[in-house]
């Protein structure tokens, strides 16, 4: 039997999955949500064989009509599946902010914007958490982790706190003045 090379990185046996969510808002602050066959659902999509989740969102805009780049991760749902001995994560992406009426129309009528609350209720427990972890990352300019649909609490406690970044410039000095950095003198 042939060695596997190892990584650094202890991996369990089982398959893993990916899936990719696009949020996509209204002006209104509304959310679009696709008719599948199993109901309305956020735009969505596993991610291929050899094909990085953002391809993959890129891929779930286009297939919605807006062939324009993903913005940025907003959230990521880790899911393990004891029964298959799998696991799955989900990359949650923001989809950005149009106008209802040309998105629908794009999608045949296919998409359709609905209040956050109200497509809060229609999706699934998985997507519904996605959802609001996904829009609140957005307004905080962070992102979310979740295992199952649950956001994991990240901040570490008592970290002491510190200047976020230092200062690794001096500015220009007042005309007339010497020496100090970017002086050119």
């Amino acid at each position: 039997m042939a060695e596997q090379a190892h990584t650094g990185v202890d991996r369990p046996a089982g398959r893993r999955q990916g899936a990719v969510v696009v949020i996509v808002r209204s002006v209104g602050g509304s959310v679009v949500l696709l008719n599948g066959p199993d109901g309305p659902a956020l735009p969505a999509a596993a991610v291929r064989p050899g094909e990085d989740p953002r391809s993959a969102a890129a891929r779930v805009l286009a297939e919605s009509s807006l062939p324009v780049p993903p913005g940025r991760i907003l959230a990521l749902d880790y899911q393990p599946v004891a029964a298959a001995a799998a696991e799955a994560i989900t990359f949650v992406y923001d989809g950005g902010t149009y106008d209802g009426g040309e998105l629908a129309a794009g999608a045949g009528g296919q998409a359709v914007f609905l209040p956050v609350e109200q497509a809060a209720t229609v999706l699934d427990g998985a997507q519904s958490a996605q959802l609001a972890a996904g829009l609140r990352a957005h307004e905080l300019l962070t992102v979310a982790e979740l295992r199952n649909g649950q956001v994991l609490q990240t901040a570490q406690s008592r970290v002491p706190e510190r200047e976020l970044a230092p200062h690794v410039w001096e500015p220009e000095p007042a005309a007339g003045s010497k020496g100090t950095v970017g002086s050119g003198v």
